[in-house]
């Protein structure tokens, strides 16, 4: 263990001093373009003022295109860094606490081309931090999970890390900063877990690291509302899919996914995601079916798109499963302008909100009737094309009634 010790120290000194002076380089080459280039590299101007709905990203792009120009048709793309052409400078990998200078250079061109093709794009990165791949650090590294001595397994061919651990944390820290300074508008953390010590701990360093207009994502996986902890040093939370498989219940649901929102930073960039398959580990590792496209779930994608846009101000995606896989959908492109009012109660199930261009209703599933939307004007429904004054919206169903071209 103490040669462990020793060599780990050898190779983090060699990293930081690397990164130092890679940090130097990008300070003089902002300090060239003039007094404007965080506007240029850093997090846009107007995204706040895309109109709904907002489409995520996240990793995967649109099935079967994997262009700039495809994540450019999002409004919140997270990439993992070798997606945006990054590459750790460091051996082992795990050792490493930033990037290569010409891998930098390349994934500034991708930024650049991809602010080109939509400005307002918000462009997250992410970092891979709750599990390292096994050869990414030596076996008995003092970093990795230990539980009576055993390394603890996430995926197949990956084990968690020491999140207690306070040099594994600064590790993390180092690695957002170098994140940052490529000129993404913030970072994304996998598997927040309830652990408000080390959480707070290193959430706190970080804001310290990269101040407070770096936008910070965090995967709340399936729970709502257990990571309020954090959500101070947040500007968003990402609900992974299960949040809703077999719900039948939401004011609590959506109580807490409100106040949890009430605690986030701002500008907030929430997201909300739905799989449209549910099959137990759908899309892990060792799935046979991984990489398939699931059974269509219309009914699905309908009810949480309009769940997400009535009881807050999330962005949104329908995806395969864990792959993340995703299709485009017609809806996607008819644009309902920003809120003018917050969501309203209609029943314990059925939740509208007003939006400058449309009115949405959602009647989630466990209701037991159909609701019945009556308009003074006719309005086009973006999800089914049906056009009228009366729309009849069974449980487990949304409808986006746009009202004004």
């Amino acid at each position: 263990m103490a040669l462990m010790n020793n060599y780990e120290t050898r190779n983090i000194t060699y990293t930081n001093t690397r990164c130092l002076a890679l940090g130097w380089i990008a300070v003089v080459t902002l300090g060239a373009i003039g007094s404007h280039a965080e506007d240029t590299i850093g997090q846009p101007r107007e995204f706040l003022k895309t109109p709904y709905p907002r489409v995520a990203m996240l990793w995967a792009s649109v099935r079967g295109d994997n262009s700039l120009e495809s994540m450019a048709r999002h409004d919140l793309i997270m990439s993992g860094v070798g997606r945006l052409g990054l590459v750790w400078d460091g051996d082992p990998r795990g050792f490493a606490d930033c990037f290569t200078s010409d891998s930098v250079a390349i994934a500034k061109r991708r930024i650049a081309e991809i602010r080109k093709l939509n400005s307002d794009t918000v462009i997250i990165g992410d970092l891979l931090f709750y599990e390292y791949p096994d050869s990414w650090l030596p076996e008995d590294h003092s970093w990795w999970l230990r539980k009576d001595g055993e390394r603890q397994q996430f995926w197949p061919g990956t084990h968690r890390m020491d999140w207690y651990n306070e040099a594994y944390r600064q590790h993390v820290v180092r690695q957002t900063v170098a994140l940052k300074e490529v000129g993404v508008d913030g970072v994304f953390y996998d598997n927040i877990r309830n652990e408000s010590q080390p959480w707070v701990a290193f959430l706190t360093a970080v804001r310290e690291a990269v101040g407070d207009k770096f936008l910070i994502l965090a995967n709340a996986g399936y729970a709502v509302g257990k990571y309020d902890f954090a959500a101070p040093y947040l500007n968003g939370i990402m609900y992974e899919s299960g949040w809703s498989h077999k719900r039948t219940r939401w004011d609590d649901c959506i109580r807490q996914m409100q106040h949890t929102e009430s605690l986030l930073k701002q500008p907030q960039i929430s997201l909300i995601e739905r799989f449209e398959e549910i099959r137990g580990r759908a899309g892990w590792p060792g799935d046979p079916k991984r990489g398939q496209k699931p059974p269509a779930d219309d009914a699905a994608r309908r009810w949480s798109l309009c769940y997400s846009l009535c009881i807050g101000d999330f962005y949104y995606l329908l995806s395969d499963n864990t792959s993340h896989r995703h299709d485009w959908y017609p809806e996607y492109d008819v644009k309902i302008g920003l809120p003018i009012e917050p969501g309203e109660r209609v029943n314990s199930h059925v939740w509208q909100r007003r939006y400058e261009k449309a009115l949405i209703v959602v009647n989630m599933p466990g209701a037991t009737v159909p609701y019945e939307v009556k308009l003074d004007k006719p309005a086009k429904d973006s999800l089914t094309g049906k056009f009228g004054t009366s729309f009849g919206v069974l449980p487990g169903e949304g409808r986006i009634l746009v009202t004004s071209e």
